[in-house]
C-alpha cells in the first residue's frame, strides 16, 4: 500500500465532524505500530503513525518508515506517517528523504515572527513534494508525570490566524489549556477557546497533550472542530506496565514473542476506545 499525506485525511475529517487519530509509536516501537495499524484496518479508520523527533534517536527515521511499510503492506486503510514535534528544517527535511508524509515544525517556543519564518521555510520546500506540514502557534507544554492538570497556556487566535495567513501550512495545533505528560486527569479544556479557533482558522486543528482527557471530553473535542488528536504518552507508559505484568504471570513468558503479543492485543484495546471517542471507525475510504 502506498502512504497517504495526512492533509487529505484531515480535510475529510474536519468537513465530515470526526478526528483522525494520530498514534505516536514511541521511536518505532514494533508492538505499538502493529497494534495502530491492526486496530484501525478492523475498525475501518484512517490513521496516522507518528513519531517524536527524540524517540527517533535510537532507531532513526528510516527505520519507522521501512517499519510502517512492512506491517501496513495488507493494509486497506489510509495511513499516513508524520513527524512530531520537528526541532528544525534539517530535521523536517531528513523525514522527507525518509519516506515520511507528513512533517510537523514546531516553532511555537519562538516569538511569533520567527515561528512564521521558519515555518514558511519548511512549507516552501516540502508543499511542493506532497508532504504536508503541521505547525504550532501557543506552547503545548509539559513532559512530566503529575497527578492533575496545573493549567497551560492557550493559543491566541489572532496569532494563529496570522500565522495561517502568512505561511499557508495546512494543519496547525493550537493549545487549549492541555499539557504534554502521563497525567491523571485533564479537564479543564477551554471548549470557547477551541470554537473561536474553529471558526477562524481555514485548516485543520491538531491537539496535543491528550493524557488523561476523559472519552467523552475526546468525542468533544472531535466535535468542536479538533480534526487530528494525538496520542502518545498512554501507549508508552502502558507498554512497560503491560509488559511488567505479562512478564511475571504469562504462560511460558520465557518466549519473548509471547508476551509481546499479549502486549500488542492489550494496547489495541487502549486503541479501540480512542478511535470509538474520535468517531473515525468506518470512516476510511
Amino acid at each position: 500500500m502506498k502512504l497517504r499525506d495526512s492533509k487529505s485525511l484531515a480535510v475529510r475529517a474536519r468537513e465530515q465532524g470526526y478526528a483522525i487519530p494520530a498514534f505516536n509509536t514511541n521511536g518505532a516501537t514494533y508492538d505499538i505500530t502493529r497494534a495502530a495499524i491492526e486496530i484501525a484496518e478492523e475498525m475501518r479508520s484512517p490513521l496516522i503513525l507518528q513519531t517524536y523527533e527524540p524517540n527517533c534517536a535510537y532507531r532513526g527515521f528510516d527505520y519507522m518508515f521501512i517499519q510502517a511499510i512492512h506491517l501496513a503492506q495488507d493494509a486497506t486503510i489510509p495511513i499516513a506517517l508524520h513527524l512530531d514535534h520537528g526541532a528544525s528544517f534539517a530535521s523536517a527535511i531528513r523525514a522527507y528523504k525518509a519516506g515520511y508524509t507528513s512533517v510537523m515544525i514546531d516553532g511555537s517556543h519562538l516569538p511569533l515572527a520567527e515561528n512564521i519564518e521558519l515555518t514558511r521555510k519548511v512549507v516552501q520546500a516540502l508543499q511542493p513534494l506532497g508532504i504536508t506540514v503541521e505547525a504550532e502557534v501557543g506552547h503545548v507544554a509539559g513532559g512530566v508525570h503529575s497527578t492533575s492538570h496545573a493549567g497551560a497556556s492557550t493559543t491566541d487566535p489572532e496569532e494563529a490566524a496570522e500565522l495561517v495567513e502568512e505561511t499557508g501550512v495546512d494543519m496547525l495545533a493550537v493549545a487549549d489549556g492541555t499539557e504534554h505528560g502521563v497525567i491523571e486527569l485533564q479537564d479543564n479544556i477551554d471548549f470557547e477557546l477551541v470554537k473561536q479557533l474553529r471558526d477562524k482558522i481555514p485548516v485543520p486543528l491538531v491537539q496535543h497533550g491528550t493524557s488523561g482527557i476523559p472519552l467523552e471530553l475526546l468525542t468533544r473535542l472531535a466535535k468542536s472542530g479538533m480534526t487530528k488528536i494525538n496520542f502518545g504518552e498512554p501507549f508508552r507508559a502502558n507498554y512497560i506496565k503491560y509488559f511488567k505484568e505479562y512478564a511475571d504471570t504469562l504462560d511460558h513468558k520465557d518466549h519473548p514473542w509471547k508476551i509481546m503479543q499479549a502486549v500488542k492485543d492489550r494496547l489495541k484495546e487502549d486503541m479501540r476506545q480512542l478511535i470509538l471517542a474520535l468517531g473515525s471507525d468506518g470512516k476510511a475510504e
